[in-house]
């Protein structure tokens, strides 16, 4: 009886859509991810048509190839082609090699099958499965279909396990994973997981950053590079036969922007560290991309890229916090712009300017009492503040290099001496600082429980001592460590020293006006009392306050050996 319901029913004339996929993890897609048609799709098409031999009841409508998309998902556009073309009535028959084929996704896939399908009367053909859904039985509907789908779905999710597990060791190894380079650097022609960096987009990159440390927005140095033809990354990735693609790409060109300009300037691989592995999927399944926390992200340092000095790089970085917008007309931030501070309210000063009988005066004041007189005007003329910034600069900057001549002798000097410790003098001010910092942690539940605290302030507070303490062991577990190697502790202090120092042009002109890419390279607030009093916050405070105290130490330790002379530093 079976049979011949078979019989008479393959009479029907069927318009058959013939379904192919691969996806990249099937290791069949041509190299540098061309998605041009595979051995694979060749296969599968072989088959499918050697099975309709004979059958000519069944006609063919089209083909479908999904070729280089994962079968987690059904968001394939050939296969979403397809069943719009079943909605619409042009196909009742659809045909694939194997179920893997179709789908591996458990849930979606018996949707279709035992659902969508039947309901839109069309019939489905899995060749090497020897599924056909006219004359499957119940238990091949019921039972087999969903087994051999659910198997498909556990062999994807352990696939996307290996695929992840292969890059995060790939990463560990110090290899490079990703499909594209950030501006500046290429993969290497010999070894494309190693990055090295681009000689003439490189030479772009540390253009950009000279600009803006000489004091131009990062508007301005967008015009400059359109205005000498350099192409924008994406442009330049393209000319380079790279098939390049964004998302954020509206026209066949772009150009260069103020937000390209600051990637570059914010890109970590600029000072050579590496950092991948910043966001992932979900799970295969699910496409929503997520950022991973910095901990479990893979960073490490390959030297020979670093294409600006870290020091540069980390100055650079806390320009980009105080730089704010500039008026039309303006090339860059204003001298001091972000840095000033009214240290009774706390908040930001501002700039203004007066004319009086045809002479400007150019003046900063409290913005709390310029839009509220609730605080002081804290008042102070622009002149009158960069002649105390000048000196202040100067002054410092004669101490650093007093301490670079200090622990240069100290070097030379422990060279030459087999045995030779010192003590670390500022390791108990540390120690005593964690103290506090770690007491005042431990009693900020007490004070939110006692209203003392909103949730809000009691969280702001507890991240930034709870960070506090985290780099107060830091420092302390590493000084504890170098304790009693004099040598290695003055020749670290040294060397930051002297890449502190030569920064070339940033101190070169001092003598002749001070600029806005000096003052923000070390300094990093400034607070204006009443009565034009000002003090300053410098940069680097923690390395500063170390390299004075391994000369301290030297110079008390000098003291104390007969065998050398007094005064010798």
């Amino acid at each position: 009886m079976k049979e011949t319901i078979k019989k008479e029913t393959e009479k029907k004339a069927y318009a058959a859509a013939v379904y192919l996929r691969l996806s990249k993890e099937d290791g069949d897609v041509c190299d540098e991810g061309r998605k041009e048609e595979s051995n694979s799709i060749t296969n599968q098409k072989r088959l499918i048509h050697d099975f309709l031999k004979g059958r000519e009841n069944i006609q063919v409508f089209k083909e479908y190839v999904d070729d280089g998309y994962t079968g987690s998902d059904f968001l394939r556009p050939s296969f979403r082609e397809m069943i719009k073309d079943m909605e619409a009535g042009k196909i009742n028959l659809i045909i694939v090699k194997d179920l893997s084929r179709f789908g591996r996704e458990y849930i979606e896939a018996g949707r279709y099958l035992q659902r969508i399908f039947p309901a839109a009367g069309v019939r489905f053909i899995a060749v090497t499965d020897h599924y056909d859904s006219l004359t499957a039985d119940r238990t091949e509907k019921n039972l087999v279909l969903p087994v051999k789908n659910f198997v498909n779905d556990a062999y994807s999710a352990d696939l996307s396990v290996k695929i992840r597990s292969h890059l995060e060791s790939k990463r560990g190894n110090g290899e490079y994973t990703g499909a594209y380079v950030s501006y500046g650097f290429m993969k290497d022609s010999s070894d494309h997981n190693k990055l090295v960096a681009d000689p003439v987009a490189g030479e772009n990159v540390k253009l950009i950053f000279r600009w803006k440390l000489e004091g131009m927005s990062n508007g301005k140095i967008a015009e400059r590079l359109n205005a000498l033809g350099i192409p924008a990354p994406a442009d330049y990735k393209r000319s380079l036969g790279i098939h390049y693609r964004s998302g954020f790409q509206k026209s066949l060109y772009s150009g260069w922007s103020p937000v390209a300009v600051g990637r570059i300037l914010s890109n970590p691989l600029c000072k050579g560290l590496v950092v991948q592995g910043k966001r992932e999927r979900i799970n295969h399944k699910i496409k929503k991309i997520v950022a991973k926390p910095e901990a479990e992200q893979s960073r490490y340092r390959q030297k020979d890229l670093a294409l600006i000095g870290e020091m540069q790089f980390d100055t650079m970085q806390e320009l980009l916090k105080k730089d704010t917008r500039t008026n039309p007309g303006q090339e860059g931030a204003y001298l001091f712009s972000g840095i000033l501070y009214c240290p009774d309210c706390g908040r930001q000063m501002i700039r203004r300017k007066t004319c009086h009988k045809g002479k400007q005066t150019i003046f900063y004041i409290c913005k709390t009492y310029n839009v509220e007189k609730s605080c002081t005007r804290h008042s102070i003329k622009e002149r009158e503040l960069i002649a105390l910034v000048t000196e202040a600069v100067k002054a410092q900057m004669q101490i650093l290099t007093d301490a670079e001549e200090i622990l240069k002798t100290a070097e030379n000097t422990v060279a030459g001496m087999q045995s030779f410790s010192m003590t670390d003098t500022r390791l108990p001010e540390l120690e005593k600082e964690l103290a506090e910092n770690t007491d005042i942690l431990s009693g900020l539940y007490t004070d939110r429980e006692e209203g003392i605290l909103s949730e809000e302030e009691y969280e702001e507070m507890k991240n930034f001592y709870a960070g506090r303490c985290e780099e107060l062991k830091g420092q302390i577990g590493k000084r504890r460590e170098m304790s009693g190697k004099a040598g290695e502790a003055v020749r670290e202090a040294r060397q930051w020293l002297c890449s502190f120092i030569d920064r070339g042009s940033l101190f070169s002109d001092i003598k002749e006006e001070i600029r806005r890419s000096l003052i923000c390279s070390i300094i990093d607030k400034i607070w204006v009392y009443e009565g034009k009093r000002v003090e300053f916050s410098f940069l680097f405070q923690d390395r500063m306050a170390e390299a004075y105290s391994r000369c301290g130490m030297f110079k008390e330790i000098m003291q104390e050996q007969p065998l050398y002379e007094k005064g010798a530093v």
